[in-house]
């Protein structure tokens, strides 16, 4: 019967029409494949990503891998095998006829995502250069490739100008700083005998020096604004204090008896390190060897982070909180691991990012 179209891969299926992400497409119900016209994977595409005109996706192609075994279903000519972009590898078997493409069940959601994909990797992909280098040079912090996040990150915004602002009521007067770190800061020896409670958080909001309060920013500003976005603020807010209680739990039980106070927000910092390692797997963040900056993936950038802090444990470095750094950094892992797949169903795009798919440049 004329007109009837059928599947590129079951080859005696004629393929029904159907509707996807609310385009007309093709599909096998047997294989579950479908079979896109230009326009309509095209429209997909643009519905997908704000970028509406770059959602020419035989523009974004990258290059051609090898002749497919498949036969278009419109003209007959034999399908070519593309990655659907040159740094996202997901295959797409396209007619270079007509433009149509063959795409496997489930691939789809991929090559609808691809032009979001290609915009966030055109960040992530960045190289390192003088301006990079002299930052990390001159402060000794991190620079960070990673997807933009969608909103503005009020929260983190906030938990930095409470942090600094609290700071400076006491920067300037030794007298009132012990004041405060004696009622707000937390000693385990107070703990274990059933006082002040309260300093598993109000110890969060304490910092030693300006040094001291820059780093934690810093890298609060880092990873939070991308946690927030992906999290919501007020869940965002919620996990970043359990962070910090759970990091002061391990440092009192690792400490017990110890009358020395800890202050500082990188136990509740460190929760956010392991929750961005397991949701942003591809980012990356560059690493100073002596002058020379490198790009490397975060598993590798906390790695290293994490070891320093079991480095400077064992050489019994003081006025440093290890156990707190620790602990935060482990209970991030527990609460990222337990809540990944929640998180990247709500965030599809995250999700994609974090496949093995993603080539990140480093």
């Amino acid at each position: 019967m004329a007109g009837k179209k059928y599947c590129p891969h079951c080859v005696n299926t004629v393929l029904t029409v159907n509707h996807y992400q609310g385009e007309e497409v093709d599909n096998c119900t047997t294989c579950g494949g479908l079979w896109f016209e230009k326009g309509n994977l095209n429209a997909i595409i643009a519905a997908k990503c704000q970028h509406v005109e770059e959602a020419d996706y035989v523009a974004n192609l990258g290059p051609a891998l090898e002749p497919s075994h498949r036969s278009c279903p419109d003209c007959g000519d034999k399908l070519q095998v593309f990655h659907v972009l040159e740094d996202y590898h997901v295959d797409i078997e396209v007619c270079q006829s007509c433009d149509g493409a063959w795409v496997e069940k489930d691939t789809a959601c991929k090559v609808a995502k691809s032009s979001a994909i290609k915009h966030a990797l055109a960040d992530m992909n960045k190289k390192v250069n003088w301006k990079t280098w002299v930052f990390q040079a001159l402060l000794r912090m991190p620079v960070e490739y990673n997807v933009k996040p969608r909103i503005t990150p009020w929260v983190t915004y906030a938990l930095i100008a409470i942090n600094t602002l609290i700071f400076l009521t006491y920067a300037f007067d030794e007298r009132l700083t012990w004041q405060i770190f004696d009622n707000f800061a937390m000693a385990p020896a107070n703990i274990q005998a059933g006082d002040h409670w309260w300093t598993f958080i109000t110890a969060t909001f304490l910092h030693g020096s300006f040094l001291h309060l820059i780093g934690n920013m810093y890298f609060l500003w880092v990873t939070g604004d991308n946690l927030e976005d992906a999290l919501g603020r007020w869940r965002f807010l919620g996990l970043y204090l359990v962070c910090g209680i759970l990091a002061g739990v391990i440092s009192v039980l690792a400490n017990l008896g110890s009358p020395i106070p800890s202050v500082g927000a990188s136990g509740a910092i460190a929760g956010l390190f392991g929750m961005y390692l397991l949701w942003f797997p591809n980012a990356s963040m560059t690493f100073m060897f002596f002058v020379w900056q490198k790009k490397l993936a975060v598993m590798w950038y906390f790695g290293i982070w994490l070891a320093l802090n079991f480095f400077g444990m064992a050489l019994g470095e003081q006025g440093v909180d290890y156990w707190a750094h620790i602990g935060g950094f482990l209970a991030g892992l527990a609460i990222g691991a337990t809540l990944r797949q929640r998180v990247w169903d709500a965030n599809p795009l995250l999700a994609h990012l974090a496949g093995p798919e993603v080539q990140v440049k480093r």
